[in-house]
């Protein structure tokens, strides 16, 4: 649920209102480059970490953050309890349960998803009018398997109700359900309408991108995705479309000037946090460099990857596959 932590930072907007302004800009700061370690020093030691809401969602999202899942769901389960209304917490609980269901054995991983799925309908009735809300929950109910709580028709029914009323959302919903039917086209052409009355929204130009990546148009998707990262609002949006200019750079040969420039913002904004994809940012650009055979530009942009003491398998796999491209350029 990597996609899921880059939408749960809207919830921090208005982070912190019982502290002072420093305070709360700083947190907000560390909140945006993902700086989970900073918050968990800081944070829990404030005189009003316990009742403060906003306190308690910032330390959920380190923990999540930093993948102690175990640990989040605890306390998230104790918080909610203490602020039993807050949506915002609701929708953390309920992804951090999506994680824990993709990291269960296939005897418990149903359970968390239906836990995860009761927990964001609750969210999503006490915050009907959070779109953002809603469309999580669209794609839940597209993406899981019935044992796990999926539903098609349920999902259609909320994009029926969700396109009379929300010129962004609504789209969006749409061509999530239409391209789950296998419709991109049909996708596409809703996208394409919304982007007629709304061009400067970043996300319906991303959303554009992923239904071209289904369809292998690489190159226009590379584009809109670095139109996406000009105009996005939030720098948790701006840098997840960066990365992925950068990501097409890598794999698929994609503008490698812009996918380098790309690589490197990203990896200058998250450098000092826990982004869970800053690894793979140092991998792709090193890929880049080594399909310009820059093998001291890829060697110097693995360090820090191969210095981490533990490394998830597709990580470890991908490092071994660069070091013999390396080798092989050495002799």
């Amino acid at each position: 649920m990597k996609t899921a932590l880059l939408l749960c930072a809207s919830i921090f907007s208005g982070l912190l209102h019982s502290q002072t302004e420093v305070n709360a800009t700083q947190i907000q700061q560390w909140l945006e480059k993902d700086q989970f370690k900073n918050i968990e020093k800081h944070v829990t030691t404030l005189p009003t970490f316990a009742s403060d809401v906003s306190l308690q969602q910032a330390h959920a999202q380190a923990l999540i953050g930093l993948e102690q899942t175990e640990a989040a769901a605890e306390f998230l389960q104790q918080a909610s309890k203490t602020f039993p209304k807050d949506a915002d917490l609701l929708q953390l609980a309920a992804m951090n349960q999506f994680t824990l269901a993709q990291q269960a054995s296939i005897f418990s991983a149903a359970g968390h998803a239906k836990d995860g799925l009761a927990l964001l309908k609750q969210a999503v009735s006490l915050a009907p009018e959070d779109a953002d809300l809603q469309l999580n929950l669209i794609g839940f109910y597209l993406q899981a398997p019935g044992i796990a709580g999926g539903d098609e028709d349920e999902a259609k029914r909320m994009t029926q109700a969700l396109a009379g009323k929300d010129p962004l959302a609504g789209p969006l919903a749409q061509a999530m359900v239409l391209n789950n039917d296998e419709k991109t086209d049909e996708a596409l052409k809703v996208i394409d309408e919304a982007i007629k009355q709304q061009p400067q929204q970043a996300r319906l130009l991303a959303q554009k991108a992923v239904l071209l990546l289904s369809k292998k148009q690489m190159s226009e998707a590379a584009a809109l995705y670095q139109q996406a990262a000009q105009l996005a609002e939030k720098p948790q949006q701006k840098y997840s479309y960066l990365y992925q200019v950068g990501r097409l750079a890598a794999v698929e040969q994609q503008d490698k000037a812009a996918g380098k420039a790309a690589l490197q913002q990203f990896i200058d904004f998250y450098k000092d946090g826990e982004n869970q994809q800053l690894p793979w940012a140092r991998v792709r650009l090193a890929q880049i460099h080594l399909l310009e055979q820059n093998k001291t530009d890829a060697e110097q942009a693995l360090q820090p990857v191969l210095a981490l003491a533990d490394k998830p398998e597709k990580l470890e796999k991908e490092l071994k596959s660069l070091q013999k491209q390396l080798k092989k350029l050495k002799s």
